[in-house]
């Protein structure tokens, strides 16, 4: 069975990255053959990671017998004038917004899918509303190449990671540029880039929004054996365990920089939680990611 998935590239996120992993999965599964579009505008995006995708492709959208939808996937078949209505459609659902009445999203809930939500959170916000099977698959974090990693005993070298809170960020920058070397990033950048400058730091401040699907980047940090800090925004609960592998202040510069200069000058602590947080992310892998969405794939269309 051919699966349509659909993509409006418009710069590098992680729900792009995590949108080619479930394509990666389907390929995988034996069930359905993945089968991309892309939006004209898509293709001339730089570092559109489904530039170099190798599977089936079409330029222009037509009906399937089967499709993968996330995020605002369901408008751009809708101005197609295509109906998945009757067909199998796999809607991901990686944030809290579709839960969120006021917001377009919340209305496609009323639409039958399987819902693979990447967190508990996001499943708890979304069942009430849903039509179909809703399934928690948390989200696995894969690190695709070998990077030099800072010797934690070396001086501290803090990176604040704020492009989605670059106020915050800054903030935060100008908190620490004394008492520790930083790099600020505001700006979203190509994953091994990211990966790069995360494995370059020894304390990594994540900023999410204010509410997170599931927030990768501090898993990413954890499995590179990297202090974290980063504040609550629902989805990370599924992995955070403040004082155990990150440390867990109220969102607002001052709470965040204290956490990160606490880390800064306790080694023992610092050592310790950057090994909790490799255990965490051991238990987070592709791996079990996709195992456990081929058998929610299996089960839904009756394979």
């Amino acid at each position: 069975m051919e699966m349509l998935f659909v993509r409006d590239f418009a710069g590098f996120t992680g729900g792009h990255l995590k949108f080619a992993d479930y394509m990666r999965h389907t390929a995988a599964s034996g069930i359905a053959d993945p089968v991309l579009y892309q939006t004209p505008r898509s293709r001339d995006v730089s570092g559109n990671i489904f530039n170099d995708y190798e599977g089936a492709t079409i330029d222009e959208l037509r009906p399937f017998p089967a499709y993968f939808l996330a995020g605002e996937d369901w408008f751009i078949l809708e101005a197609a004038g295509i109906d998945p209505g009757g067909r199998p459609v796999v809607n991901l659902i990686q944030g809290l917004r579709h839960a969120d009445p006021a917001h377009p999203l919340f209305a496609y809930l009323a639409r039958p899918a399987l819902r693979i939500c990447v967190s508990s959170a996001v499943a708890d916000a979304i069942r009430g509303h849903a039509n179909g099977d809703v399934q928690v698959v948390e989200n696995g974090v894969e690190l695709d190449a070998v990077v030099d990693r800072r010797p934690l005993a070396a001086p501290p070298r803090i990176l604040i990671a704020g492009f989605k809170n670059p106020q915050v960020a800054r903030a935060i920058s100008a908190r620490l540029e004394s008492h520790a070397e930083v790099d600020l990033v505001v700006e979203q950048m190509p994953r091994l880039a990211f990966l790069a400058k995360i494995a370059a730091a020894s304390i990594c401040v994540m900023l999410p929004v204010a509410r997170e699907g599931f927030f990768l980047p501090p898993l990413e940090a954890m499995a590179l054996e990297r202090g974290v800090v980063t504040p609550d925004c629902g989805g990370n609960r599924a992995y955070c365990r403040p004082g155990e592998n990150c440390l867990m202040p109220d969102y607002d510069a001052d709470a965040l920089a204290a956490a990160a200069l606490e880390l800064a000058h306790d080694q023992r602590q610092l050592e310790r939680l950057a090994a909790g947080g490799v255990r965490t992310a051991a238990k987070y892998s592709v791996d079990r990611e996709r195992i456990a969405y081929q058998a929610a794939l299996a089960s839904y269309l009756g394979r």
